[in-house]
């Protein structure tokens, strides 16, 4: 999957450009909702960087476990 940020079929509208056809990775992204998401933590460290959405669900988390 592409590893820029932002992404290159980010418009200037801050939309997605190809969102009908988005590659399944992108579907899914931050992939937060995964069954086994504890599997993925790696992932979800990287995600936490670059998406919001990723970074608060991480943080209710974290509050969660206080």
């Amino acid at each position: 999957v592409l590893q820029t940020v932002p992404c290159t079929f980010l418009g200037a509208d801050n939309y997605c450009s190809i969102y009908e056809v988005r590659p399944k990775a992108c579907r899914e992204f931050p992939h937060t909702d995964r069954k086994k998401f504890q599997q993925i933590s790696n992932l979800t460290l990287k995600n936490v960087a670059i998406c919001p959405a990723a970074f608060n669900i991480v943080e209710a988390m974290k509050q969660r476990l206080k």
